[in-house]
C-alpha cells in the first residue's frame, strides 16, 4: 500500500528524470555559439498534466461534499495531535491547520507544482540554450519525452496515495509550515477493498501523517537539515552527468548479465559525493518514515478496536500485489520508500523495546543523534551510542 509520497523517492526519480531532461539541455548549451534562448520551460507542464490525468482516471472518482470530508479530517488530526504529543512529550508550536482533502487532479496539482521545483532547480543549473532550428526541434522532443514520463509516474501514484505531509521546499516561497493531503477516493476505495470500519481506518492514517507535523515542526533543526541535504543533492546533479560515461555501461552490462546489483539501480547514477548525501537522506527519512509507523501503530493499539484487522488486512494486500506494482516500483524508486518503512519501523521498535520511547525519541534531539545506515541495521550500536552522552528528557528535546 502506497501511504504517502517518499521524499527519497521523489529524489531518486528526480535524478533519473533530471539526466533524461537536462543531458540534452547541457549538450544544446555546450553547442551555442549565439546562446538562444529556447521560449519555453524544459518540460512541457501542460502535458504531464494531461498524461497524468489520464493514467489515473481508472476508476477515479472526484471528491464531493468537499466540506463534510475536510471536517471529518480536521476532527481526526484535532485527535491525532493530541495523541501523538502525549506519546512524544512534545508539542507543537501552533496547532495544524493546513489540510487539505482532494480528489486524484488535485493530488497531482499539487505534486505538479512541487516537483516543479526541483525540476527547476535543474533547469538553472544546466541551462536551456540552443542554436538551430534542428535544436529546437530535439530540445522540444526532449522537453515532451520528460513530460510524458513524469505524468505517467505521478498518474500511477495518484491512483495509490492515501496521505501525504508536503513540506512546500520547492515553491517559489516557502511556507513555513507544511501541508497535509488526504486522497479520499483512494482511502474510500481502500477502505471498501480490505472491508475495515472507514473511521478507524482513517484515523490509523491521520496518526501516521499528523507525527510527520511533529516531526518536521516540533523539532527546529529537522526542516533546514533536511532542505539543505535536498539542495546539495540538486547542486550536485552538474558532475553527475559527467560520471554516466562510467556508471551507466558498467550498470547495462550488469543488467544484461543478470549479475545481482548490490545497490538500487538509482544509486548507481550518484557520484561520491551524492551518495554521501543520499545516505543521509535516507538515514533520515528511514527514521521519519519509521517513527511514524511505530507511533502510528503504538497508538492505534490501545485506541482502535479493528487495529488488528487494519494491520492483517493491509500486510496482507502488500504482499499479494501485481508484479507490475513490483516493477513499477522498482522502476521509479518506491521501492525505496517500502525499504524505508520496513527498516526504520525495525530500529524505532527495537529501540522502544530494549529502552522504551523515551530513548527512541532521542532521535530527534539533533542531527548528531540520527542513526547511521549501519546503526539502522543494528540498533543496538546506536543506543550504545547515544545513552553514553548525557541524557535529555525528551520534553526538552524540542529546544
Amino acid at each position: 500500500m502506497a501511504r504517502k509520497r517518499s521524499l527519497t523517492g521523489w529524489l531518486g526519480l528526480a535524478a533519473a528524470l533530471g539526466l533524461a531532461g537536462y543531458a540534452g539541455a547541457r549538450y544544446l548549451r555546450q553547442r551555442a555559439a549565439h546562446h538562444r534562448r529556447q521560449p519555453h520551460a524544459a518540460v512541457d507542464w501542460e502535458r504531464a498534466r494531461w498524461v497524468a490525468a489520464r493514467v489515473a482516471a481508472d476508476g477515479a472518482a472526484p471528491l464531493r461534499d468537499h466540506a463534510r470530508h475536510h471536517a471529518a479530517y480536521a476532527g481526526m488530526v484535532r485527535r491525532s495531535e493530541l495523541l501523538v504529543a502525549e506519546y512524544m512529550g512534545v508539542r507543537l508550536p501552533q496547532p495544524i491547520e493546513a489540510i487539505a482533502v482532494v480528489d486524484r487532479a488535485g493530488w497531482i496539482d499539487a505534486n505538479l507544482h512541487s516537483f516543479g521545483g526541483v525540476l527547476a532547480s535543474l533547469e538553472a543549473l544546466h541551462g536551456t540554450d540552443g542554436t538551430s532550428a534542428l535544436d529546437a526541434v530535439l530540445y522540444e522532443v526532449n522537453r515532451q519525452a520528460v513530460a510524458a514520463q513524469l505524468g505517467a509516474m505521478l498518474g500511477y501514484l495518484a491512483r495509490r496515495v492515501l496521505g501525504q505531509y508536503d513540506l512546500g521546499i520547492f515553491a517559489a516561497e516557502v511556507p513555513a509550515r507544511g501541508t497535509l493531503y488526504f486522497v479520499e477516493p483512494n482511502i474510500d476505495r481502500l477502505v471498501r477493498s480490505l472491508d475495515v470500519p472507514g473511521d478507524e481506518f482513517r484515523l490509523w492514517i491521520a496518526l501516521h501523517e499528523t507525527t510527520h507535523v511533529f516531526q518536521f515542526e516540533a523539532f527546529p533543526w529537522v526542516r533546514p537539515y533536511f532542505a539543505d541535504l535536498v539542495r546539495t543533492f540538486i547542486a550536485q546533479t552538474s558532475d553527475q552527468l559527467g560520471a554516466l560515461a562510467q556508471s551507466l555501461p558498467e550498470l547495462a552490462g550488469r543488467l544484461a548479465r543478470r549479475q545481482p546489483l548490490e545497490q538500487h539501480w538509482i544509486e548507481w547514477l550518484l557520484t561520491p559525493e551524492q551518495r554521501v548525501v543520499f545516505d543521509r537522506i535516507q538515514a533520515l527519512m528511514s527514521v521519519i518514515e519509521g517513527y511514524s509507523n511505530h507511533a502510528m501503530n503504538a497508538i492505534g493499539q490501545r485506541l482502535l478496536p479493528n487495529h488488528a484487522r487494519i494491520e492483517h488486512q493491509v500486510a496482507a494486500r502488500r504482499l499479494n500485489r501485481p508484479l507490475v506494482d513490483d516493477m513499477v516500483n522498482r522502476v521509479t524508486g518506491m521501492d525505496l520508500k517500502l525499504a524505508q518503512y520496513q527498516q526504520g519501523q525495525a530500529f524505532i521498535d527495537a529501540v522502544v523495546a530494549a529502552r522504551g520511547i523515551a530513548c527512541a525519541n532521542l532521535v530527534w534531539r539533533s542531527a548528531a543523534d540520527l542513526p547511521t545506515t549501519d546503526e539502522l541495521r543494528e540498533p543496538a550500536r546506536w543506543i550504545a551510542r547515544i545513552t553514553a552522552q548525557t541524557p535529555v528528557a525528551p520534553a526538552d528535546i524540542a529546544g
